[in-house]
Protein backbone atom coordinates (compact mmCIF):
# COMPACT_ATOMS: atom_id res chain seq x y z
CA UNK A 1 0.00 0.00 0.00
CA UNK A 2 1.17 3.50 -0.78
CA UNK A 3 1.35 6.40 1.63
CA UNK A 4 -1.75 8.46 2.03
CA UNK A 5 -4.32 5.70 1.65
CA UNK A 6 -6.77 5.33 4.48
CA UNK A 7 -5.53 1.88 5.48
CA UNK A 8 -9.03 0.52 5.91
CA UNK A 9 -8.92 -2.26 3.32
CA UNK A 10 -11.56 -4.81 4.25
CA UNK A 11 -12.13 -8.48 3.66
CA UNK A 12 -15.85 -7.97 4.03
CA UNK A 13 -18.10 -4.95 3.66
CA UNK A 14 -18.52 -4.22 7.36
CA UNK A 15 -15.71 -4.90 9.74
CA UNK A 16 -12.57 -4.36 7.78
CA UNK A 17 -12.51 -0.60 8.09
CA UNK A 18 -11.72 -1.07 11.77
CA UNK A 19 -8.11 -1.34 10.69
CA UNK A 20 -8.09 2.34 9.80
CA UNK A 21 -6.98 3.57 13.19
CA UNK A 22 -4.48 0.80 13.83
CA UNK A 23 -3.31 0.67 10.23
CA UNK A 24 -2.46 4.34 10.10
CA UNK A 25 -0.51 4.15 13.31
CA UNK A 26 1.37 1.11 12.08
CA UNK A 27 2.01 2.58 8.65
CA UNK A 28 3.37 5.84 9.97
CA UNK A 29 5.62 4.22 12.54
CA UNK A 30 8.84 4.09 10.49
CA UNK A 31 11.06 1.05 10.58
CA UNK A 32 13.76 1.55 13.18
CA UNK A 33 17.10 2.23 11.52
CA UNK A 34 20.07 4.55 11.78
CA UNK A 35 20.22 8.03 10.30
CA UNK A 36 23.02 6.86 8.01
CA UNK A 37 20.91 4.11 6.45
CA UNK A 38 17.98 6.52 6.04
CA UNK A 39 20.06 8.67 3.71
CA UNK A 40 20.02 5.99 1.05
CA UNK A 41 16.30 5.26 1.33
CA UNK A 42 14.10 6.50 -1.50
CA UNK A 43 10.69 7.57 -0.25
CA UNK A 44 8.10 10.31 -0.36
CA UNK A 45 9.83 12.61 2.09
CA UNK A 46 7.04 15.17 1.97
CA UNK A 47 5.04 12.64 4.02
CA UNK A 48 1.99 14.10 2.31
CA UNK A 49 -0.35 12.45 -0.20
CA UNK A 50 0.98 12.80 -3.72
CA UNK A 51 -0.45 11.64 -7.04
CA UNK A 52 0.50 8.27 -8.43
CA UNK A 53 3.81 8.32 -10.25
CA UNK A 54 5.52 11.10 -8.28
CA UNK A 55 9.13 9.90 -7.92
CA UNK A 56 10.61 9.13 -4.53
CA UNK A 57 13.78 10.91 -3.43
CA UNK A 58 16.73 10.41 -1.07
CA UNK A 59 16.73 11.95 2.39
CA UNK A 60 16.78 15.77 2.14
CA UNK A 61 19.11 17.97 4.16
CA UNK A 62 18.22 19.18 7.65
CA UNK A 63 17.73 22.67 6.22
CA UNK A 64 14.97 21.34 3.94
CA UNK A 65 13.18 19.68 6.86
CA UNK A 66 13.24 22.92 8.84
CA UNK A 67 11.13 24.64 6.19
CA UNK A 68 8.05 22.91 7.63
CA UNK A 69 8.33 25.01 10.80
CA UNK A 70 5.86 27.91 10.96
CA UNK A 71 7.83 31.17 11.23
CA UNK A 72 7.49 32.95 14.52
CA UNK A 73 6.03 36.45 14.50
CA UNK A 74 8.21 39.12 16.10
CA UNK A 75 6.77 40.13 19.45
CA UNK A 76 5.21 43.54 18.79
CA UNK A 77 5.62 46.68 20.84
CA UNK A 78 2.45 46.62 22.90
CA UNK A 79 0.57 49.76 23.89
CA UNK A 80 0.62 51.05 27.43
CA UNK A 81 -2.88 49.78 28.21
CA UNK A 82 -1.91 46.21 27.31
CA UNK A 83 1.30 46.47 29.30
CA UNK A 84 -0.68 47.60 32.31
CA UNK A 85 -3.06 44.66 31.86
CA UNK A 86 -0.15 42.26 31.47
CA UNK A 87 -1.83 40.81 28.39
CA UNK A 88 -2.70 41.90 24.86
CA UNK A 89 -6.23 41.09 23.66
CA UNK A 90 -6.67 40.57 19.91
CA UNK A 91 -9.08 39.09 17.39
CA UNK A 92 -8.06 36.83 14.54
CA UNK A 93 -9.45 34.99 11.54
CA UNK A 94 -10.70 31.55 12.59
CA UNK A 95 -9.27 30.05 9.38
CA UNK A 96 -5.66 30.66 10.41
CA UNK A 97 -3.46 28.32 12.40
CA UNK A 98 -3.32 28.98 16.13
CA UNK A 99 -0.13 28.16 18.04
CA UNK A 100 0.56 28.48 21.74
CA UNK A 101 3.81 30.39 21.22
CA UNK A 102 2.80 32.57 18.25
CA UNK A 103 2.56 36.26 19.17
CA UNK A 104 -0.19 38.31 17.52
CA UNK A 105 0.68 40.50 14.57
CA UNK A 106 0.40 44.30 14.84
CA UNK A 107 -2.61 44.11 12.51
CA UNK A 108 -4.37 41.58 14.75
CA UNK A 109 -3.89 43.88 17.71
CA UNK A 110 -5.92 46.60 15.99
CA UNK A 111 -8.47 44.38 14.21
CA UNK A 112 -12.03 45.54 14.76
CA UNK A 113 -14.07 42.34 14.88
CA UNK A 114 -17.34 41.97 13.00
CA UNK A 115 -19.34 38.75 12.94
CA UNK A 116 -21.14 38.29 9.61
CA UNK A 117 -23.61 35.42 9.56
CA UNK A 118 -26.66 34.22 7.65
CA UNK A 119 -29.84 33.30 9.49
CA UNK A 120 -29.87 29.70 10.66
CA UNK A 121 -26.09 29.38 10.61
CA UNK A 122 -23.25 29.64 13.11
CA UNK A 123 -20.17 31.84 12.89
CA UNK A 124 -16.97 31.77 14.96
CA UNK A 125 -15.28 34.66 16.74
CA UNK A 126 -11.75 34.05 18.00
CA UNK A 127 -10.43 36.15 20.90
CA UNK A 128 -6.79 35.74 21.88
CA UNK A 129 -4.93 36.96 24.94
CA UNK A 130 -1.16 37.15 24.62
CA UNK A 131 0.64 37.05 27.96
CA UNK A 132 3.01 39.98 28.36
CA UNK A 133 3.57 38.65 31.87
CA UNK A 134 2.01 35.99 34.08
CA UNK A 135 -1.50 37.26 34.85
CA UNK A 136 -3.18 34.17 36.24
CA UNK A 137 -6.78 33.16 35.75
CA UNK A 138 -9.04 35.25 33.56
CA UNK A 139 -12.77 34.95 32.92
CA UNK A 140 -14.67 35.82 29.75
CA UNK A 141 -18.24 37.07 30.09
CA UNK A 142 -20.64 37.39 27.15
CA UNK A 143 -23.38 39.93 27.77
CA UNK A 144 -26.37 41.49 25.99
CA UNK A 145 -26.37 39.11 23.04
CA UNK A 146 -29.49 38.68 20.91
CA UNK A 147 -28.36 35.15 20.01
CA UNK A 148 -26.95 32.17 21.88
CA UNK A 149 -23.16 32.22 21.99
CA UNK A 150 -21.08 29.27 23.18
CA UNK A 151 -17.69 29.94 24.74
CA UNK A 152 -14.89 27.42 24.43
CA UNK A 153 -11.19 27.58 25.24
CA UNK A 154 -8.56 26.33 22.84
CA UNK A 155 -6.40 23.50 24.16
CA UNK A 156 -2.80 23.15 22.98
CA UNK A 157 -0.68 20.07 22.45
CA UNK A 158 3.02 21.08 22.19
CA UNK A 159 5.51 18.75 20.49
CA UNK A 160 8.88 18.94 18.79
CA UNK A 161 9.01 19.84 15.09
CA UNK A 162 10.57 18.35 13.04
CA UNK A 163 9.61 15.10 14.70
CA UNK A 164 12.06 12.29 15.35
CA UNK A 165 12.15 9.31 13.01
CA UNK A 166 13.48 6.49 15.21
CA UNK A 167 16.87 8.01 15.85
CA UNK A 168 17.02 10.23 12.79
CA UNK A 169 16.83 13.75 14.17
CA UNK A 170 16.89 17.17 12.58
CA UNK A 171 18.99 19.87 14.23
CA UNK A 172 17.42 23.27 14.76
CA UNK A 173 13.83 22.30 15.50
CA UNK A 174 11.65 23.72 18.26
CA UNK A 175 8.54 23.00 20.28
CA UNK A 176 5.35 23.95 18.46
CA UNK A 177 2.18 24.39 20.49
CA UNK A 178 -0.49 22.88 18.24
CA UNK A 179 -4.08 23.85 18.91
CA UNK A 180 -6.47 20.92 18.97
CA UNK A 181 -9.80 20.72 20.86
CA UNK A 182 -12.30 23.24 22.19
CA UNK A 183 -13.88 22.26 25.52
CA UNK A 184 -16.58 24.49 26.95
CA UNK A 185 -14.79 26.92 29.27
CA UNK A 186 -15.06 30.63 29.98
CA UNK A 187 -11.89 30.74 32.10
CA UNK A 188 -8.22 30.32 31.29
CA UNK A 189 -4.78 31.05 32.65
CA UNK A 190 -2.67 33.76 31.01
CA UNK A 191 1.06 33.02 31.06
CA UNK A 192 3.98 35.06 29.81
CA UNK A 193 4.81 34.56 26.09
CA UNK A 194 1.85 32.26 25.53
CA UNK A 195 -1.62 32.48 24.06
CA UNK A 196 -4.86 31.95 25.88
CA UNK A 197 -7.56 31.71 23.22
CA UNK A 198 -11.34 31.69 23.49
CA UNK A 199 -13.43 30.37 20.60
CA UNK A 200 -16.91 31.84 20.56
CA UNK A 201 -19.66 30.57 18.26
CA UNK A 202 -22.62 32.78 17.44
CA UNK A 203 -25.70 30.61 16.78
CA UNK A 204 -28.45 32.29 14.81
CA UNK A 205 -31.98 30.86 14.44
CA UNK A 206 -33.55 30.41 11.01
CA UNK A 207 -35.93 33.30 11.66
CA UNK A 208 -33.22 35.81 12.63
CA UNK A 209 -33.97 39.15 10.99
CA UNK A 210 -31.32 40.85 8.84
CA UNK A 211 -29.61 43.72 10.58
CA UNK A 212 -26.81 44.62 12.96
CA UNK A 213 -26.83 43.45 16.57
CA UNK A 214 -24.26 43.88 19.34
CA UNK A 215 -22.67 41.61 21.88
CA UNK A 216 -20.55 42.82 24.78
CA UNK A 217 -17.44 40.91 25.80
CA UNK A 218 -15.71 41.38 29.14
CA UNK A 219 -12.43 39.87 30.33
CA UNK A 220 -11.90 39.92 34.07
CA UNK A 221 -8.96 39.07 36.30
CA UNK A 222 -8.79 38.40 40.03
CA UNK A 223 -8.31 42.08 40.84
CA UNK A 224 -9.99 43.68 37.80
CA UNK A 225 -13.42 42.27 36.86
CA UNK A 226 -13.60 44.54 33.80
CA UNK A 227 -9.97 44.46 32.71
CA UNK A 228 -10.95 44.43 29.03
CA UNK A 229 -14.29 45.27 27.41
CA UNK A 230 -15.31 45.15 23.79
CA UNK A 231 -18.59 45.54 21.95
CA UNK A 232 -18.71 43.38 18.80
CA UNK A 233 -21.26 43.91 16.02
CA UNK A 234 -23.12 40.87 14.67
CA UNK A 235 -24.37 41.43 11.13
CA UNK A 236 -27.13 39.07 10.03
CA UNK A 237 -26.90 39.23 6.24
CA UNK A 238 -29.91 39.86 4.04
CA UNK A 239 -29.92 36.42 2.42
CA UNK A 240 -30.01 32.83 3.58
CA UNK A 241 -27.90 29.93 2.38
CA UNK A 242 -29.48 26.79 0.97
CA UNK A 243 -28.17 23.56 2.45
CA UNK A 244 -25.43 21.91 0.46
CA UNK A 245 -26.68 20.07 -2.62
CA UNK A 246 -24.03 17.34 -2.41
CA UNK A 247 -23.03 14.70 0.13
CA UNK A 248 -20.92 16.09 2.97
CA UNK A 249 -20.29 13.55 5.71
CA UNK A 250 -18.11 11.27 7.80
CA UNK A 251 -17.34 7.65 8.33
CA UNK A 252 -18.69 7.09 11.83
CA UNK A 253 -19.37 3.76 13.49
CA UNK A 254 -21.28 4.78 16.58
CA UNK A 255 -24.03 2.39 15.50
CA UNK A 256 -21.60 -0.56 15.58
CA UNK A 257 -21.40 -2.45 18.87
CA UNK A 258 -18.04 -2.51 20.62
CA UNK A 259 -16.25 -0.08 22.90
CA UNK A 260 -13.34 0.09 20.45
CA UNK A 261 -15.55 2.39 18.37
CA UNK A 262 -17.66 4.51 20.73
CA UNK A 263 -18.13 3.17 24.27
CA UNK A 264 -21.64 2.02 25.08
CA UNK A 265 -22.19 4.69 27.74
CA UNK A 266 -21.64 7.29 25.01
CA UNK A 267 -24.12 5.63 22.63
CA UNK A 268 -27.35 6.35 24.47
CA UNK A 269 -30.32 7.35 22.27
CA UNK A 270 -30.01 10.94 23.48
CA UNK A 271 -26.29 11.16 22.71
CA UNK A 272 -26.74 9.50 19.33
CA UNK A 273 -29.33 12.13 18.45
CA UNK A 274 -26.84 14.73 19.64
CA UNK A 275 -24.22 13.44 17.19
CA UNK A 276 -26.68 13.68 14.30
CA UNK A 277 -27.67 17.23 15.30
CA UNK A 278 -24.04 18.23 15.66
CA UNK A 279 -23.24 16.99 12.16
CA UNK A 280 -26.28 18.69 10.67
CA UNK A 281 -25.44 21.97 12.41
CA UNK A 282 -21.98 21.76 10.84
CA UNK A 283 -23.43 21.47 7.36
CA UNK A 284 -23.22 17.71 6.87
CA UNK A 285 -25.86 16.23 4.56
CA UNK A 286 -25.01 12.53 4.38
CA UNK A 287 -23.71 9.62 6.42
CA UNK A 288 -22.16 6.18 6.39
CA UNK A 289 -24.54 3.41 7.49
CA UNK A 290 -22.78 0.37 8.95
CA UNK A 291 -25.12 -2.62 9.13
CA UNK A 292 -23.87 -5.89 10.60
CA UNK A 293 -25.74 -8.73 8.90
CA UNK A 294 -24.94 -11.06 11.81
CA UNK A 295 -27.10 -9.07 14.20
CA UNK A 296 -29.19 -6.70 12.07
CA UNK A 297 -29.63 -8.22 8.60
CA UNK A 298 -31.40 -6.21 5.91
CA UNK A 299 -33.04 -9.38 4.53
CA UNK A 300 -33.75 -12.94 5.66
CA UNK A 301 -32.69 -16.25 4.14
CA UNK A 302 -35.65 -16.18 1.76
CA UNK A 303 -34.65 -12.74 0.52
CA UNK A 304 -37.47 -10.88 2.28
CA UNK A 305 -36.45 -7.37 3.28
CA UNK A 306 -36.22 -6.42 6.96
CA UNK A 307 -35.68 -2.68 6.77
CA UNK A 308 -38.69 -1.70 8.87
CA UNK A 309 -37.61 -2.08 12.49
CA UNK A 310 -33.95 -2.62 11.63
CA UNK A 311 -31.77 -0.78 14.15
CA UNK A 312 -29.49 0.73 11.52
CA UNK A 313 -32.40 1.92 9.42
CA UNK A 314 -33.93 3.44 12.55
CA UNK A 315 -30.66 5.28 13.06
CA UNK A 316 -30.90 6.58 9.50
CA UNK A 317 -34.46 7.72 10.13
CA UNK A 318 -33.21 9.51 13.23
CA UNK A 319 -30.56 11.23 11.12
CA UNK A 320 -33.27 12.44 8.78
CA UNK A 321 -35.38 13.74 11.66
CA UNK A 322 -32.39 15.68 13.00
CA UNK A 323 -31.62 17.24 9.60
CA UNK A 324 -28.49 15.23 8.81
CA UNK A 325 -29.72 12.85 6.07
CA UNK A 326 -32.07 13.79 3.23
CA UNK A 327 -34.08 11.98 0.59
CA UNK A 328 -32.23 13.70 -2.26
CA UNK A 329 -28.67 13.04 -0.97
CA UNK A 330 -27.28 9.47 -1.14
CA UNK A 331 -25.78 7.68 1.87
CA UNK A 332 -23.08 5.03 1.93
CA UNK A 333 -24.29 1.58 2.95
CA UNK A 334 -21.69 -0.77 4.41
CA UNK A 335 -23.65 -3.99 4.56
CA UNK A 336 -24.14 -7.43 3.10
CA UNK A 337 -26.43 -7.22 0.07
CA UNK A 338 -27.08 -9.84 -2.60
CA UNK A 339 -28.33 -9.37 -6.14
CA UNK A 340 -31.48 -11.27 -5.20
CA UNK A 341 -32.25 -9.06 -2.20
CA UNK A 342 -31.26 -5.74 -3.81
CA UNK A 343 -34.57 -5.01 -5.62
CA UNK A 344 -36.58 -5.52 -2.45
CA UNK A 345 -34.21 -3.35 -0.41
CA UNK A 346 -34.51 -0.52 -2.93
CA UNK A 347 -38.29 -0.82 -3.07
CA UNK A 348 -38.74 -0.80 0.70
CA UNK A 349 -36.27 2.08 1.12
CA UNK A 350 -38.36 4.15 -1.30
CA UNK A 351 -41.53 3.19 0.54
CA UNK A 352 -39.98 4.35 3.82
CA UNK A 353 -38.83 7.63 2.22
CA UNK A 354 -35.14 6.90 2.77
CA UNK A 355 -32.20 8.34 0.82
CA UNK A 356 -30.62 6.40 -2.03
CA UNK A 357 -28.27 3.68 -0.80
CA UNK A 358 -24.79 3.46 -2.35
CA UNK A 359 -23.30 0.02 -1.64
CA UNK A 360 -19.76 0.32 -0.33
CA UNK A 361 -17.25 -2.06 -1.87
CA UNK A 362 -13.78 -3.22 -0.76
CA UNK A 363 -12.23 -0.21 0.87
CA UNK A 364 -9.24 1.35 -0.92
CA UNK A 365 -8.62 -1.48 -3.39
CA UNK A 366 -5.15 -1.46 -4.89
CA UNK A 367 -4.06 -2.70 -8.26
CA UNK A 368 -2.78 -6.24 -7.88
CA UNK A 369 -5.02 -7.16 -4.95
CA UNK A 370 -6.96 -9.95 -6.63
CA UNK A 371 -9.21 -10.47 -3.61
CA UNK A 372 -10.44 -6.87 -3.73
CA UNK A 373 -10.89 -7.06 -7.48
CA UNK A 374 -12.95 -10.23 -7.11
CA UNK A 375 -15.19 -8.51 -4.57
CA UNK A 376 -15.82 -5.75 -7.09
CA UNK A 377 -16.58 -8.32 -9.79
CA UNK A 378 -18.98 -10.13 -7.47
CA UNK A 379 -20.83 -6.87 -6.81
CA UNK A 380 -21.56 -6.21 -10.48
CA UNK A 381 -25.02 -7.86 -10.61
CA UNK A 382 -26.13 -5.55 -7.76
CA UNK A 383 -25.37 -2.45 -9.84
CA UNK A 384 -28.62 -2.95 -11.73
CA UNK A 385 -30.40 -1.93 -8.56
CA UNK A 386 -27.91 -0.18 -6.24
CA UNK A 387 -25.00 1.97 -7.33
CA UNK A 388 -21.58 0.83 -6.11
CA UNK A 389 -19.16 3.13 -4.32
CA UNK A 390 -15.84 2.92 -2.50
CA UNK A 391 -12.89 4.98 -1.34
CA UNK A 392 -10.09 4.67 -3.87
CA UNK A 393 -6.82 6.30 -4.86
CA UNK A 394 -6.05 7.81 -8.26
CA UNK A 395 -4.25 4.97 -10.00
CA UNK A 396 -6.61 2.24 -8.72
CA UNK A 397 -9.51 4.41 -9.92
CA UNK A 398 -8.06 4.40 -13.43
CA UNK A 399 -7.80 0.59 -13.41
CA UNK A 400 -10.67 -0.56 -11.18
CA UNK A 401 -13.09 2.33 -11.63
CA UNK A 402 -14.93 0.39 -14.32
CA UNK A 403 -16.53 -1.63 -11.53
CA UNK A 404 -17.82 1.43 -9.65
CA UNK A 405 -20.51 4.06 -10.11
CA UNK A 406 -19.05 6.51 -7.59
CA UNK A 407 -15.32 7.09 -7.13
CA UNK A 408 -14.56 8.52 -3.68
CA UNK A 409 -11.05 9.52 -4.65
CA UNK A 410 -8.46 10.61 -2.11
CA UNK A 411 -8.04 14.35 -1.76
CA UNK A 412 -5.18 15.90 -3.66
CA UNK A 413 -5.11 13.12 -6.25
CA UNK A 414 -8.13 14.16 -8.32
CA UNK A 415 -6.46 15.51 -11.44
CA UNK A 416 -8.36 17.11 -14.34
CA UNK A 417 -7.49 14.02 -16.38
CA UNK A 418 -9.03 11.73 -13.75
CA UNK A 419 -12.22 13.81 -13.73
CA UNK A 420 -12.42 13.50 -17.51
CA UNK A 421 -11.91 9.73 -17.27
CA UNK A 422 -14.70 9.43 -14.68
CA UNK A 423 -17.05 11.40 -16.94
CA UNK A 424 -16.21 9.15 -19.90
CA UNK A 425 -17.02 6.09 -17.80
CA UNK A 426 -20.21 7.56 -16.40
CA UNK A 427 -18.86 7.64 -12.84
CA UNK A 428 -19.64 10.25 -10.22
CA UNK A 429 -16.63 11.85 -8.52
CA UNK A 430 -16.55 12.30 -4.74
CA UNK A 431 -13.53 12.84 -2.52
CA UNK A 432 -12.34 11.77 0.92
CA UNK A 433 -9.57 12.68 3.32
CA UNK A 434 -8.05 10.59 6.06
CA UNK A 435 -4.64 12.24 6.01
CA UNK A 436 -5.41 14.42 9.01
CA UNK A 437 -5.34 14.32 12.77
CA UNK A 438 -8.71 16.00 12.95
CA UNK A 439 -7.51 18.76 15.25
CA UNK A 440 -5.88 22.09 14.45
CA UNK A 441 -5.16 22.59 10.74
CA UNK A 442 -7.87 25.19 10.17
CA UNK A 443 -6.98 26.34 6.62
CA UNK A 444 -6.61 22.76 5.38
CA UNK A 445 -10.03 21.80 6.72
CA UNK A 446 -11.82 24.87 5.39
CA UNK A 447 -10.25 24.77 1.93
CA UNK A 448 -10.87 21.04 1.48
CA UNK A 449 -14.59 21.23 2.22
CA UNK A 450 -15.06 24.61 0.54
CA UNK A 451 -13.16 25.98 -2.43
CA UNK A 452 -11.56 22.65 -3.37
CA UNK A 453 -14.84 20.74 -3.49
CA UNK A 454 -16.69 23.53 -5.30
CA UNK A 455 -13.97 24.24 -7.87
CA UNK A 456 -13.58 20.58 -8.87
CA UNK A 457 -17.35 20.12 -9.18
CA UNK A 458 -17.35 17.16 -6.78
CA UNK A 459 -20.58 15.46 -5.71
CA UNK A 460 -19.44 14.29 -2.28
CA UNK A 461 -16.89 15.13 0.40
CA UNK A 462 -16.15 12.69 3.23
CA UNK A 463 -13.62 12.49 6.06
CA UNK A 464 -12.24 9.75 8.26
CA UNK A 465 -13.56 10.17 10.87
CA UNK A 466 -16.10 11.91 13.11
CA UNK A 467 -14.83 10.12 16.21
CA UNK A 468 -13.61 6.68 17.16
CA UNK A 469 -11.61 5.02 19.89
CA UNK A 470 -11.28 7.98 22.28
CA UNK A 471 -13.18 9.64 25.09
CA UNK A 472 -12.52 13.01 26.67
CA UNK A 473 -11.74 11.34 30.00
CA UNK A 474 -9.10 9.17 28.33
CA UNK A 475 -7.21 11.54 26.07
CA UNK A 476 -7.46 15.06 24.67
CA UNK A 477 -5.09 14.72 21.70
CA UNK A 478 -6.81 12.00 19.74
CA UNK A 479 -5.86 10.85 16.25
CA UNK A 480 -8.26 11.51 13.35
CA UNK A 481 -11.17 12.44 15.61
CA UNK A 482 -12.93 15.64 14.59
CA UNK A 483 -14.77 15.49 17.92
CA UNK A 484 -14.26 13.58 21.15
CA UNK A 485 -17.44 12.28 22.82
CA UNK A 486 -18.43 13.01 26.40
CA UNK A 487 -21.59 12.37 28.39
CA UNK A 488 -22.42 16.05 27.89
CA UNK A 489 -22.01 15.91 24.12
CA UNK A 490 -19.11 16.05 21.67
CA UNK A 491 -16.09 18.30 22.21
CA UNK A 492 -15.17 19.79 18.81
CA UNK A 493 -11.75 20.25 17.30
CA UNK A 494 -10.71 23.35 15.41
CA UNK A 495 -10.83 21.33 12.19
CA UNK A 496 -14.44 20.40 12.93
CA UNK A 497 -15.43 24.03 13.41
CA UNK A 498 -13.60 25.15 10.28
CA UNK A 499 -15.04 22.29 8.21
CA UNK A 500 -18.36 24.03 8.80
CA UNK A 501 -16.80 27.24 7.48
CA UNK A 502 -15.73 25.41 4.33
CA UNK A 503 -19.21 24.02 3.78
CA UNK A 504 -20.58 27.55 4.15
CA UNK A 505 -18.08 28.68 1.51
CA UNK A 506 -19.41 25.95 -0.79
CA UNK A 507 -23.03 26.88 -0.09
CA UNK A 508 -22.30 30.58 -0.69
CA UNK A 509 -20.60 29.95 -4.03
CA UNK A 510 -23.42 27.65 -5.15
CA UNK A 511 -26.00 30.28 -4.20
CA UNK A 512 -24.12 32.86 -6.25
CA UNK A 513 -24.04 30.49 -9.22
CA UNK A 514 -27.79 29.95 -8.99
CA UNK A 515 -28.44 33.71 -8.97
CA UNK A 516 -26.20 34.23 -11.99
CA UNK A 517 -28.09 31.50 -13.85
CA UNK A 518 -31.38 33.40 -13.45
CA UNK A 519 -30.20 36.27 -15.66
CA UNK A 520 -26.74 35.41 -17.03
CA UNK A 521 -26.64 38.29 -19.53
CA UNK A 522 -27.11 41.00 -16.92
CA UNK A 523 -24.00 43.14 -16.54
CA UNK A 524 -23.74 42.32 -12.83
CA UNK A 525 -24.18 38.61 -13.51
CA UNK A 526 -21.40 38.70 -16.11
CA UNK A 527 -19.10 40.49 -13.66
CA UNK A 528 -19.87 37.98 -10.92
CA UNK A 529 -19.32 35.06 -13.31
CA UNK A 530 -15.96 36.44 -14.38
CA UNK A 531 -14.95 36.71 -10.75
CA UNK A 532 -16.12 33.15 -10.05
CA UNK A 533 -14.15 31.89 -13.04
CA UNK A 534 -11.05 33.52 -11.62
CA UNK A 535 -11.63 31.97 -8.19
CA UNK A 536 -12.03 28.51 -9.71
CA UNK A 537 -8.99 28.93 -11.96
CA UNK A 538 -6.75 29.61 -8.96
CA UNK A 539 -7.71 26.41 -7.12
CA UNK A 540 -4.88 23.88 -7.42
CA UNK A 541 -6.16 20.30 -7.45
CA UNK A 542 -2.77 19.03 -6.15
CA UNK A 543 -3.09 20.03 -2.51
CA UNK A 544 0.41 18.86 -1.60
CA UNK A 545 2.19 20.95 -4.20
CA UNK A 546 5.23 22.66 -2.70
CA UNK A 547 4.99 21.05 0.74
CA UNK A 548 8.42 20.86 2.43
CA UNK A 549 9.79 17.44 3.43
CA UNK A 550 8.82 16.09 6.83
CA UNK A 551 10.55 13.52 9.02
CA UNK A 552 7.16 12.23 10.22
CA UNK A 553 3.80 12.57 8.55
CA UNK A 554 2.12 14.57 11.29
CA UNK A 555 4.42 17.52 10.67
CA UNK A 556 3.26 18.23 7.13
CA UNK A 557 -0.34 17.12 7.70
CA UNK A 558 -0.80 19.45 10.66
CA UNK A 559 1.24 22.38 9.41
CA UNK A 560 0.80 22.55 5.65
CA UNK A 561 -2.31 24.66 4.88
CA UNK A 562 -2.97 22.82 1.57
CA UNK A 563 -4.90 25.78 0.17
CA UNK A 564 -3.54 25.48 -3.35
CA UNK A 565 -2.74 28.93 -4.69
CA UNK A 566 -4.64 30.64 -1.90
CA UNK A 567 -3.31 32.03 1.33
CA UNK A 568 -5.30 31.02 4.43
CA UNK A 569 -6.16 34.67 5.03
CA UNK A 570 -7.89 34.82 1.62
CA UNK A 571 -10.52 32.20 2.37
CA UNK A 572 -12.75 34.53 4.38
CA UNK A 573 -12.26 37.26 1.78
CA UNK A 574 -13.56 34.98 -0.98
CA UNK A 575 -16.77 34.29 0.90
CA UNK A 576 -17.21 37.96 1.77
CA UNK A 577 -16.83 38.95 -1.90
CA UNK A 578 -19.28 36.25 -2.97
CA UNK A 579 -21.72 37.66 -0.42
CA UNK A 580 -21.36 41.13 -1.92
CA UNK A 581 -22.23 39.78 -5.36
CA UNK A 582 -25.21 37.89 -3.92
CA UNK A 583 -26.61 41.07 -2.41
CA UNK A 584 -25.94 43.02 -5.62
CA UNK A 585 -27.68 40.41 -7.77
CA UNK A 586 -30.63 40.19 -5.39
CA UNK A 587 -31.22 43.90 -5.92
CA UNK A 588 -31.41 43.59 -9.73
CA UNK A 589 -33.12 40.24 -10.25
Amino acid sequence: MKYGEKRCSISNLIWGSFVVGLGLLVHWAPVAQSAESEESVLRDWTQYPVPHGVPKTPRPSDAEFLKILPPLNPVPDFDEESKALGMAPYFRDASLHIFLEQAPTPQELVNQPVVQVTAGDDEPLVLGLWGIRDVGEVTLKVQNSAFPISVRRVEFNPRMVPGENFGDRVKGGRMVGFANYLPLADTGEVKKDQNTVFWLTVETPKDAKPGTYQVDLQIGTADRPNAFEKSVPIEVLDYTLPRADIAFGFWFRANVDGDDFVPSHLRTPELMRGYWRDMARHGMTSASIYSDYRFDPLFDEEGNTLLAGNRDIQNLQGMMEEGLAHQDIPVMLLARVTAEAAPGIVAEAKKLGLPEFLLFGPDEPVVGNEGAKQQLVDMQPIRKHIRNITAISDYPAQVLGIYLDVWVTSSGRISPELITLAEERGAEMWTYDCNNKGTGNAPNSRFYSGLYTWALGLKGNFVWCYTEGYTWEMRHDAFFCHVIPTEDGPVPSIQWETRREGVKDYRTLRLLESLIARKPDHVMAREAQAWLDGVRYRVDWFRGRGVPPAMVGWDSIELWPACGNYQPSELSAVRAKAGEYILALKSVL
